[in-house]
């Protein structure tokens, strides 16, 4: 997760045609960095799988859809999604979410 103006961007890691929408876990990418693993029922077309990560985002993180982007990757399965509002506290917020995830 790293620091926008505006807000925080969280790297992703999706994967479309799942069984189920959920957030999976943290894993380790290329290079080493962390990234969130998620997966989605929605094929990656016409944007369905990336406005169903939206949702998934929102609903897991009780946070509003509308603060939610894809800043980053919309045609890949690594994706950068931007999360508006106070740089500080989304980071802090989020950061105890993810870190629940990965067992910190």
């Amino acid at each position: 997760m790293t620091l926008a103006r505006d807000g925080v961007r969280v790297a992703i890691h999706l994967t479309p045609r799942a069984k189920a929408d959920r957030i999976i876990a943290v894993v380790a990418a290329a290079g080493g960095r962390l990234v969130l693993k998620a997966s989605v029922t929605e094929p990656p077309e016409d944007g369905r799988a990336n406005e169903a990560l939206l949702r998934l985002l929102a609903r897991g993180w009780h946070l509003s859809r509308r603060d939610l982007s894809i800043a980053g990757g919309a045609a890949s399965r690594q994706k950068t999604v931007h999360v508006l509002g106070e740089p500080q506290r989304l980071l802090a917020y989020l950061g105890g979410l993810i870190a629940k995830l990965s067992g910190s």
